[in-house]
């Protein structure tokens, strides 16, 4: 007839309240956003 354990009561983990990573929020990285390399825009060279 003993009650339940604490470990039973206790409410979950902090761990799972705590948000997201700020990793994850993070927008892309500016590379991704960078135009293509100038090197691809550029014309054929001039023989």
């Amino acid at each position: 007839e003993k009650p339940k354990p604490v470990e039973e009561e206790k409410p979950e983990p902090i761990e799972e309240e705590k948000p997201k990573p700020v990793e994850q929020e993070q927008p892309k990285p500016v590379e991704e956003e960078k135009p293509k390399p100038v090197q691809e825009e550029k014309r054929e060279p001039m023989e």
